[in-house]
């Protein structure tokens, strides 16, 4: 009985022992801030997944490299053991919710604007969850379904500017600009200022023949006052009145799509629109830019309007798709050769409204996905407003939008 005691005894203090040389590994990792998480929550994730796959097959760490990329290996790895799970990811291309992004709480928004001094007097009416810039300084200087309540005219110069110096910093722009969903990451080499201000986004061609393209994916949403089964109304008719806008007024020769993909059900709308696009693009091959307007799904208590020139205007925001995911990795099987010009494009033309109307865009959401911005360098995915807005909010949000586009298009922000 003394001899089982004994042997129970140490197999008692064995495995003490082994759990304290786990428990000091992991203490050891997140001190040495082994992952590329910044929270201490993150860093405890990944010590305790490495030390348990280490503790149960030590050689799948590095049988794809060491440190983070063995990580992601054995992720992958994982996933390929779960087929439904592999199979959910590599179709994600085709799963089409891009919208109802996580919103930070109403206690940050307010803490927020109070301390953006700057942008007080414009978002004093404004009841919204997206965080605003903070380090913004003063600086001088054919349809149409919905009647606009006054005349819109195109700010004649910046109203706030960034520093030199902050803009420089890839971290100040991946933080003031940017909102990352946590299934995808952008590397501080795609934030290089002069990289993204690089970009020569002017129009190549004179307006004899299509330069801009748009069109919409999503094609049934629709806003808070839409007419129901009246598309001039939905998103749709919001469209148009963008499109007439940019025609008439800044003489862009425009083609507006208006295709329908998400009727029967929003699976499958990128993919679907993909065959309308292939059409449209060989018919017109002088399209240049591509803009794919949506109009966003929030939360039933979010507002996401400001004031521009007093009249009560939607705000939007710039989408991105990186065409990568933390689990992973580059996605081959969606390629886009024009991520980088993609992402230059609509970081000029969020610098612009940040200087021109401040508070009238959201920070650029990142994806990972491709959401058919594969076609051509200048394409760009906007979510104007969400369901939550009005027509005419949606509609009086076309006109500093599309100034904003002109100024892009023109080369006017390189001035």
């Amino acid at each position: 009985m003394s001899r089982k005691v004994r042997k129970q005894g140490i197999v008692v203090i064995a495995f003490l022992l082994i759990l304290a040389h786990l428990m000091m590994r992991a203490v050891y990792d997140i001190e040495n801030s082994l992952g590329d998480d910044e929270t201490l929550g993150g860093r405890i994730c990944s010590a305790l997944l490495r030390q348990g796959v280490e503790f149960a097959n030590p050689y799948m760490l590095y049988a794809g490299g060491s440190g983070q990329n063995g990580l992601r290996s054995v992720e992958n790895r994982i996933l390929k053991n779960m087929p439904l799970e592999m199979c959910l990811l590599l179709e994600a291309e085709k799963d089409n919710y891009v919208t109802e992004y996580r919103q930070p709480s109403v206690i940050e928004e307010m803490a927020a604007i109070e301390n953006n001094l700057a942008y007080q007097s414009s978002l004093k009416n404004e009841i919204e969850t997206e965080s605003h810039s903070e380090n913004l300084t003063d600086s001088s200087g054919q349809q149409e379904p919905v009647q606009m309540t006054g005349a819109f005219v195109p700010a004649q110069a910046p109203v706030a500017t960034y520093s030199e110096e902050q803009l420089v910093d890839p971290e100040f722009i991946r933080k003031n600009f940017y909102s990352e969903d946590a299934t995808t990451q952008i590397r501080s080499d795609q934030l290089q200022y002069n990289t993204l201000m690089g970009f020569d986004a002017a129009l190549k061609q004179d307006n004899s023949n299509v330069q801009i393209l748009v069109y919409h994916t999503h094609s049934q949403e629709a806003y808070i006052d839409s007419t129901p089964g009246d598309p001039s109304t939905s998103i749709v008719g919001v469209g148009e009145h963008l499109c007439d806008i940019l025609r008439t007024q800044y003489g862009f020769n425009v083609l507006h799509h208006t295709g329908e993909y998400d009727v029967e059900s929003r699976d499958n709308a990128y993919a679907n629109a993909m065959v309308g696009l292939d059409r449209v693009l060989a018919e017109n091959p002088t399209i240049e830019v591509m803009i794919d307007l949506h109009r966003d799904q929030t939360n039933p208590d979010t507002k996401l309007v400001t004031t521009i020139q007093d009249r009560p205007t939607a705000r939007f925001m710039f989408f991105n798709g990186l065409c990568y995911t933390r689990a992973l990795g580059t996605l081959t099987n969606l390629p886009n050769p024009y991520v980088q010009d993609n992402l230059s494009f609509a970081f000029q033309m969020q610098l612009a409204a940040e200087e021109y109307y401040p508070g009238l865009t959201r920070r650029i959401y990142l994806k990972g996905y491709r959401y058919n911005l594969h076609y051509r360098p200048k394409s760009v995915l906007i979510e104007l407003g969400s369901q939550t807005n009005t027509v005419e909010e949606a509609m009086n949000a076309c006109d500093p939008m599309a100034h904003i586009i002109a100024m892009i298009l023109n080369g006017e922000n390189k001035q």
